[in-house]
């Protein structure tokens, strides 16, 4: 079937092509895709961690979201002591250093073998053991490592390290893979190989949860027990429902969080003519994009983006703010009025391991999946050579602190696998990795393609802002902001980075145009690769290796406040 894909690796998107190539629809070519990641992509994600999938069918046009993130352990377990591994391992990201726990103790429920394994029964067309040939053979030949994951391997190597069961895959002679060495890992090719035999209630119940409950259990300092492994369930949910202009926005719903905040922000936006601000990349521009995030970061706090637990479907237009009006007004009101972004600082945070793939086919099925695994808690299965996550020590997905989030529960993401059709049927799927970044990245990539009418290359590569926490993080790439034009826009803190960089997230979006013409674009922050079939995989390059880097300059503003 003819298809394309968009992905963070050129491995990933060819898993894609060649299933697409054998008439699988996209499911079929997007689960492919993700099971090749532990040699695409080692670092960014693992099947031994979670995501977010969201699916059009082209037959019945019925769009859902299959959540298969993590769940918080312990269920029927002791409460967390001191014999718990968990430990902080600081990393380095460049502007700044972040703390993340690790240590089996870090580990979360998993969900994305399952996830994969339900979304290929619901809506895939071919086998799982057809759908995993390309991994296989890549994991036993071998992939070398691509610029992008030999980075991230290098700076994550505080995690990478912990464990002999990890040194033996990632590090074989004792230093972390570079740049053009070769990863294989042959158990992960047993596994799945095993896996599409069984089935995955089988190979859960023999081969998955023993081995889990070894590694993680209590006895070894982690807090899985049977109880959470076999309570664990993939929920299809109706995904959150907003209209921006002429494009009906489909995205994750609750208990997530980036879908709420991203269709709050596009909301906001939409009482706006974007396009009439001026060009794009401006000071200007920079100043409503920031305040957009703004006002959403303050509706979150205020408990205006509550409510929403369990509903989903077209809610409307004022959708998702409760008592939208206010905020609204609040938002022209800081546009109108040339306010300055005065809020308090918070550091940035480093870049988030996580991934995104999207797929569409000629019929008109598209798919598009977020997945992470957190940067992984340090230890590998050894039987499996998958890497565990380490969700239960994710800073940003515990705000209340680390183990109060009750056992069983459905941890929160900003996970935000998207999906717009416009109004002549044009059909476009899309997501990113980045933590707090994915809401900010789709928004801005959203606008550029609706407001400022830019083609996906342009819309995924151009340059991009983050305000957050009073820090306002900017791409310059030879904007035209002039002298002190930043600083004027009365941030806290500004953070700027010369070039684009992997900060600012990954989107990997497909197109296929109302006339069935198909075209996307993967991210050069991410290491993005398109393709369609029949096509050579198309590289996003990044605009020099420093772009791969972290090198955000922070410059302290004057915000007219006293010390």
């Amino acid at each position: 079937m003819k298809g394309a894909c968009a992905g963070g690796a050129e491995k990933t998107v060819e898993a894609a092509r060649e299933i697409l190539d054998l008439g699988g629809n996209a499911v079929d070519a997007l689960v492919a895709a993700c099971f090749a990641t532990p040699v695409s992509e080692p670092v960014l994600t693992s099947l031994l961690g979670g995501g977010a999938l969201i699916v059009r069918s082209a037959e019945s046009g019925e769009v859902r979201v299959l959540d298969f993130f993590t769940n918080a352990p312990g269920i029927g377990g002791p409460p967390p002591d001191a014999s718990l591994d968990f430990h902080t391992t600081a990393i380095d990201f460049g502007p700044a250093r972040q703390s993340f726990q690790v240590g089996r103790g870090a580990a979360a429920v998993p969900g994305a073998l399952p996830g994969l394994c339900s979304a290929l029964e619901r809506w895939g067309s071919l086998s799982l053991a057809e759908v995993i040939k390309p991994a296989c053979r890549m994991l036993r030949e071998g992939v070398a490592m691509a610029p992008l994951q030999a980075f991230a391997a290098r700076v994550l190597a505080p995690i990478v390290m912990t464990s002999e069961s990890s040194r033996r895959i990632y590090a074989p002679s004792g230093e972390i893979l570079a740049e053009g060495e070769t990863l294989a890992i042959p158990e992960v090719a047993d596994a799945l190989e095993d896996l599409s035999e069984r089935g995955y209630a089988r190979y859960h119940d023999e081969v998955l949860a023993p081995l889990l409950l070894a590694e993680f259990g209590v006895e070894r300092g982690g807090r899985l027990t049977r109880a959470d492994l076999d309570s664990y369930r993939v929920e299809v949910r109706e995904p959150l429902v907003a209209r921006y202009r002429d494009r009906t926005v489909y995205t994750n719903p609750p208990p997530a969080l980036g879908g709420k905040m991203l269709t709050t922000m596009l909301r906001l936006l939409e009482g706006l003519d974007v396009d009439a601000l001026g060009e794009h990349s401006t000071v200007e521009h920079t100043r409503v994009l920031a305040q957009a995030m703004r006002v959403a970061d303050a509706a979150r706090a205020a408990g205006a983006l509550d409510g929403l637990q369990g509903e989903a479907g077209s809610l409307g237009k004022d959708a998702p703010l409760r008592q939208a009006g206010p905020w609204i007004e609040h938002f022209r009101a800081l546009v109108n009025g040339n306010t300055r972004l005065d809020a308090a600082p918070d550091a940035p945070g480093g870049p988030g391991a996580t991934t995104h793939i999207s797929v569409v086919d000629s019929k008109g099925n598209a798919a598009g999946l977020t997945f992470s695994h957190g940067e992984g808690c340090g230890h590998v299965v050894p039987e499996l050579g998958i890497t565990m996550n380490n969700m239960m020590g994710e800073a940003d997905l515990h705000p209340e602190g680390f183990h109060r989030v009750a056992p069983g529960t459905r941890l929160r993401t900003m996970m935000s696998p998207t999906l717009m059709i416009a109004d002549d049927g044009t059909l476009t799927v899309l997501g990113s990795g980045g933590a707090n970044r994915i809401r900010t990245a789709l928004l801005q990539v959203i606008s550029n393609l609706v407001d400022h009418r830019m083609d996906p290359d342009e819309a995924v590569q151009s340059p991009r802002v983050h305000f957050e926490s009073g820090v306002l993080a900017v791409e310059l790439d030879g904007r035209p902001f002039g002298d002190g034009g930043l600083t004027a826009l009365g941030a806290p803190e500004l953070t700027t980075f010369a070039e684009h960089n992997l900060f600012f997230g990954g989107v990997h979006m497909c197109r296929r145009r109302a006339d069935g013409r198909l075209d996307g674009a993967g991210d050069r922050r991410r290491g993005g690769c398109f393709t369609i079939t029949g096509g050579p995989v198309i590289h996003a390059v990044p605009s020099s290796p420093e772009a791969l880097h972290l090198p955000g300059e922070t410059v302290g503003v004057d915000n007219g406040s006293e010390p």
